[in-house]
């Protein structure tokens, strides 16, 4: 594939996760055996979140059509706590598959609740339903059949808890409608059965049940359960999973929201868990506060709850319970995430990875989000998309496979028309996306969610499609030459390529394409396997194709046509040649000294491909290259020489010559200086602190060969060595003794392994003292004579030129708060 895309989504490199080892009954599945939980030859105890994604101002009932964007959203920082286990308490929609997937992606395990509200009538036997009920649910678990994320299934929701309210009848008829669930489960999957429990509030519901593979408790509000699970164990064979474990983050008696106090309850109570013999495991009550737990209005996070002794402030708050808080965003649905302390509490007892962004205080911004081909602020299903803007992710952060990208990298996603887009690559300022293949046509909202918060959302135009031709991306078909605005095509050539926004079919008469506004025959359209969204167009350049230095290639499907490409199109009579350029700056050599290497990029003309060579018209004596064998459509590194016998001179201009049998040769002049090695030679040094204003310079003859402002790169000691015998200087070194904890190590090394009689230019710029070794310090007294290092303080200014072996130096300064400018002549080569 051609550099265009690399540059657009690389490096692109693994993200997607990994599946833990095989067990016995499927792979990657989790077993019950002897009483615990298995995940191959690893005993495996449940860390769960419960998750129920219902937003602020909805209810669970109200369809969620950001749901997908959701699970995108919050999975990742499920397994950034350091969970294994995702507990639903709701049936997942028909199209779960991104849910499935995103699982897998975060490491991460599934207990899907299967909930009986929807059955409970006071008036009637549960037997009665029971058919209905276990048709549904097979219905419900043939989809999930073999799937190796899935532990089992909670089927109902403390139903033993006030039976009475919620059927009539024994109930015995509850133990025989689990008896029926856990055979409908080894009927699907006779080999290895998912796993079957049910949920109980109070420790003497629990009893043995034939099929039931362990019992699952909710001991949400208590603080301390040692005893209780010790009696509840008492009761039954199976082991049991605290299913519900926390205390919500309001404290009814201050008024006020208590962090500390949920988190510190969290921490104990995972502690607790897992150190109670036969207990798989334990589930936090709430991945995020859900408001319409609290009353009837779910657009309220109410503060009233409901008196409960169990909990420590004797109210039970069931909207304040999640790990993460919810603030609106401006959208509906997608809400606001923000870590509470019973987050990191988590992530600290279960080795979780909390993200780098939870640091950051900006808010992400989403400036542009644009078609990456063209620019262009519209979208299409399946088509790249770059989303510029400001803190966008802590750090870089890309993709593994380039033809298959994740729904999130690290803990941040982008959601479009209510669907997570994939992404090949993150960092803080730039994203690179694909819209998803399913997103509807119209215009859409987009967001980013970098670690839960939510950025300012932006209006995409959705189309069908969107075309558009890679910058750089068309080449000659079978070769790596590009056909581009600098090198032509002639007609009847025959080119590839790369694009998106074509869509996802492969019928080559459903894209047209034409040159210079004559028709161009494609070969081929469709998809490229091994990337993301990129198309791939074969076409060949009609032969009437009429000549044109300003023609343009034009991609065209459903009526929606791609921004011109430039393209010339050459004349038969026009002859091949070859093109040079240079875009850098002058080129510093010195006599004698280190070579300057030059990138010059070569191109064809009027549709040449083929090897160049160089030569160069009246070369300055002493002036020499060496270059590569070259090819048109590469950038050439040219190695720039000036031997000893050189001589020093201002602003020659290098000729270039590049050329090929039977074509147009092409030239470029390169502006070099040549600086002397030899004779009277004057230096300065300039050095300036923080406290003024912070530099360092070294200027050779009357030329600077080196300046930085500190801050970043420079910051610190700056030495530049000269060989005594030559002239010759080598490259500045730098080494930042304010922020670099090994730099005194390496400033005393390199001086030390330095020959005798060197001389070396110092520069200090911005600090360089923070970490500045004493050590260090005694390294530069004592091999250049240096009177000032042993009390060069905090951002001052300190510079010297010296001679290894001397007792003084030849000069130097330092200053509290001004520049320090040193100057010497010196006459090389010296004794």
């Amino acid at each position: 594939m051609r550099c265009q895309y690399f540059r657009l989504t690389m490096p692109i490199l693994l993200i997607l996760g990994h599946i833990v080892a095989a067990g016995s009954l499927r792979a990657g599945s989790i077993r019950l055996e002897s009483g615990r939980l298995w995940a191959g030859d690893r005993q495996f105890v449940v860390r769960g979140i419960a998750y129920s994604n219902v937003p602020i101002g909805r209810r669970p009932a109200d369809a969620l059509p950001a749901a997908a964007c959701l699970w995108a959203r919050d999975l990742p920082l499920v397994a950034a706590a350091g969970a294994n286990t995702v507990r639903t308490y709701g049936l997942l929609p028909a199209d779960a598959g991104m849910f499935l997937e995103l699982l897998a992606s975060n490491d991460l395990y599934w207990l899907a609740d299967f909930p009986l509200d929807r059955y409970y009538d006071p008036t009637r036997r549960l037997r009665e339903s029971q058919d209905r009920i276990l048709a549904e649910f097979r219905s419900y678990a043939e989809r999930f059949r073999s799937q190796p994320r899935l532990i089992g299934y909670v089927f109902g929701n403390e139903v033993l808890s006030a039976y009475p309210r919620k059927f009539a009848g024994p109930y015995s008829d509850f133990d025989d409608l689990l008896a029926g669930a856990a055979g409908v489960l080894r009927q699907l999957e006779p080999e290895g059965a998912s796993l079957l429990t049910t949920t109980v509030r109070a420790p003497a519901e629990v009893h043995d049940v034939a099929g039931l593979s362990f019992w699952s408790w909710n001991a949400a509000g208590l603080t301390g359960f040692t005893e209780t699970l010790a009696a509840a164990k008492g009761r039954t064979h199976l082991p049991v999973l605290v299913s519900e474990f926390g205390i919500d983050a309001f404290d009814a008696q201050a008024g006020a929201e208590n962090e500390q106090a949920s988190a510190d309850a969290a921490l104990s109570l995972a502690d607790t868990i897992e150190s109670v013999e036969s207990v798989l495991g334990g589930v936090y009550r709430s991945f995020v506060d859900e408001w319409w737990r609290s009353g009837p209005d779910s657009s309220i996070h109410s503060i009233t709850g409901s008196d409960d002794s169990s909990f420590p402030d004797g109210v039970r708050n069931d909207s304040w319970f999640g790990i993460f808080r919810a603030t609106e965003s401006g959208i509906a649905d997608l809400n606001s995430l923000h870590p509470r302390l019973a987050f990191r509490a988590l992530a600290d007892r279960w080795v979780g990875r909390v993200p780098a962004s939870f640091d950051l205080e900006d808010s992400p911004r989403m400036a542009k989000l644009e078609h990456a081909a063209t620019g262009e602020e519209t979208a299409a299903p399946g088509v790249l998309l770059r989303l510029s803007g400001d803190a966008l992710a802590s750090a870089e952060s890309s993709a593994a496979l380039l033809d298959r990208w994740p729904l999130h990298l690290e803990a941040s996603c982008l959601c479009l028309g209510g669907r997570p887009a994939p992404l090949g690559w993150v960092a803080p300022d730039i994203v690179t996306a694909q819209a998803p293949w399913d997103v509807k046509p119209g215009d859409e909202v987009a967001m980013w969610f970098r670690s839960g918060r939510a950025a300012n959302p932006m209006m995409v135009s959705i189309r069908k499609y969107a075309p558009g031709i890679f910058s750089d991306a068309v080449v000659r078909a079978g070769t790596t030459c590009q056909a581009s605005e600098e090198n032509g095509v002639r007609p009847g050539e025959v080119l590839e390529v790369y694009a998106t926004g074509l869509g996802s079919g492969t019928a080559s008469d459903s894209v047209e394409a034409s040159v210079n506004g004559a028709s161009a025959e494609v070969l081929y359209a469709g998809l490229l396997p091994s990337f993301a969204g990129l198309n791939q167009v074969n076409l060949r350049v009609g032969t009437a194709t009429p000549p044109s230095p300003s023609a343009g290639l034009v991609l065209r499907i459903g009526g929606i046509s791609s921004p011109p490409y430039p393209l010339p199109v050459a004349a038969a009579t026009d002859r091949y040649g070859v093109s040079l350029a240079y875009s850098g700056g002058e080129i510093v050599l010195q006599a004698g000294g280190e070579p300057r290497t030059v990138p010059v990029r070569v191109e064809g003309v009027n549709g040449y491909c083929g090897p160049v060579l160089f030569t160069v018209l009246d070369p300055a004596p002493g002036l020499s290259f060496l270059a590569p064998t070259a090819f048109t459509g590469q950038s050439v590194p040219l190695e720039l020489r000036a031997s000893a016998a050189a001589r020093s001179a201002e602003a020659l201009s290098f000729h270039l010559i590049g050329s090929a049998a039977g074509t147009l040769g092409g030239r470029v002049s390169i502006p070099v200086t040549v600086l002397p090695s030899r004779g009277e030679i004057a230096v300065r040094v300039i050095s300036g602190g923080f406290r003024s204003k912070p530099i360092a310079r070294f200027d050779w003859n009357g030329r600077t060969i080196f300046a930085a402002s500190g801050g970043g790169p420079g910051r610190g000691i700056n030495l530049m060595a000269v060989n005594p015998s030559t002239g010759v200087f080598d490259a500045v070194r730098t080494f930042d003794t304010w922020g670099d904890e090994g730099a005194s190590i390496r400033l005393a090394a390199y001086l030390a392994a330095l020959p005798p009689r060197t001389l070396v230019l110092f520069a200090v710029a911005d600090e360089a003292t923070y970490l500045l070794s004493q050590g260090a310090r005694d390294t530069i007294a004592a091999l250049f004579g240096s009177r000032a290092i042993g009390e060069l303080g905090y951002q001052h200014s300190w510079a010297m030129i010296g001679r290894k072996g001397d007792e003084i130096p030849l000069a130097e300064g330092s200053s509290d708060d001004t520049q320090v400018v040193l100057e010497r002549v010196l006459s090389l080569p010296s004794p």
